[in-house]
């Protein structure tokens, strides 16, 4: 298992919050999205033999969604 967290510069509202957990959740591996708005962060659980961090920052990415920094990845 990996996980991995994002601080994501324009994760400001709920809605914000709503997409980026449909998008997250989407992608092969990922078992678990905990979000926070305050402090902009993204904080995601996944099997590491499916997917990667590099994957789901990609996904934001591509959905228009700037990550700023991947400050602590677990393996």
């Amino acid at each position: 298992m990996g996980e991995t967290t994002f601080i994501v510069d324009d994760l400001v509202c709920r809605y914000c919050k709503d997409m980026v957990a449909k998008l997250v959740t989407s992608i092969n591996g990922v078992s678990r999205v905990d979000i926070n708005i305050p402090e902009r962060t993204v904080n995601v659980a996944y099997d590491s033999r499916i997917t990667d961090a590099y994957v789901i920052q990609m996904t934001l990415l591509k959905a228009g969604y700037k990550t700023i920094e991947e400050p602590r990845r677990v393996y």
